[in-house]
């Protein structure tokens, strides 16, 4: 090469236009794979959160109800004291139920959903039975005193939970109470309260272990129409109460397996009141729950 030219460098090569075609879809293949992943990723979690906090409803309605049931029918002094209204009563395909000696209704209930009364009395302090030692808890999550004063409630008991299913202004399905309205923690007389205890429940199926020989066991379980026709003294023999709840998934169109039920009473009416769509989207709870205390046609005659 003649002096004074510069020397040639390495020659440059670039991506003929059909390699960068094949990296481009290459890229675009690999970004497709990820954004799936990632949403099969969210479903995936999601689906496990909608199952959990479905779980977690349905497992705490459960709870709520079975401890009522089974502070139905307390008194502080069995003995002395002889309540003329039943521990429990209710009433089926109940909706906007109103609270009497058995619960009556204003309408059809939500997806046939039955409404459950409770009456129980409470415990208060040795100091001052109207100050409530915590030992009884009402629905609403406040202790309940032993001592009446001007109370709403029936003789002989201190309150009444009347739990039943209403639609929410967001057409969410939940289960509520109405107990009596408070004034410093205390019962006051003026009236009632209906509160939302947990969202998501779209029926309540309740059916009544009757006690027919006084054995303080459960002959046969009936809803609540089938009590009432054999007599008010019926109501006094109940000794068990078997609840059957439907919760939903949060997410409507969710998807999930079909529920599978058992033999028993309430579960069967359950699964035949709900929709098809409902049996897909909805999970059964249930229990069955014993009485405690003695109804009254243990210690007198009814």
């Amino acid at each position: 090469m003649p002096a004074g030219y510069p020397r040639s460098g390495p020659r440059m090569e670039g991506f003929t236009l059909t390699e960068t075609m094949v990296g481009l879809a290459l890229g675009l293949l690999v970004t497709a794979v990820a954004g799936t992943a990632f949403l099969l990723c969210r479903a995936a979690y999601l689906s496990a959160a909608e199952r959990t906090l479905q779980e977690e409803r349905g497992q705490r309605a459960l709870n709520i109800l079975s401890a009522l049931i089974r502070q139905s029918g307390w008194v502080p002094d069995a003995t002395s004291m002889s309540p003329a209204q039943p521990a429990i009563s209710g009433a089926d395909d109940c909706g906007q139920p109103s609270i009497a000696t058995v619960p009556a209704c204003g309408k059809s209930g939500v997806t046939g959903s039955d409404a459950l009364l409770v009456r129980f009395s409470g415990s208060g302090q040795a100091i001052d039975a109207s100050l409530p030692d915590q030992t009884m808890i009402d629905c609403s999550g406040y202790a309940v005193a032993a001592r009446k004063s001007d109370s709403p409630a029936d003789a002989g008991y201190v309150t009444a939970n009347l739990l039943y299913v209403a639609t929410a202004s967001d057409d969410e399905p939940q289960l509520l109470c109405r107990y009596p309205a408070r004034r410093n923690g205390r019962i006051d007389g003026s009236g009632w309260t209906s509160g939302a205890i947990v969202r998501g429940v779209e029926s309540m199926q309740i059916r009544y272990g009757v006690d027919s020989r006084g054995d303080r066991l459960p002959d046969t379980f009936l809803r609540a129409d089938q009590v009432t026709a054999m007599g008010d003294d019926t109501w006094h023999r109940v000794v068990a109460v078997q609840i059957a709840l439907a919760v939903r998934l949060g997410r409507r169109g969710a998807a999930q397996s079909g529920m599978q039920v058992a033999g028993a009473g309430a579960m069967t009416d359950l699964y035949d009141r709900l929709s098809p769509q409902g049996r897909y989207t909805s999970r059964i709870f249930a229990t069955t729950v014993r009485l405690r205390n003695a109804p009254r046609c243990q210690e007198t005659l009814c």
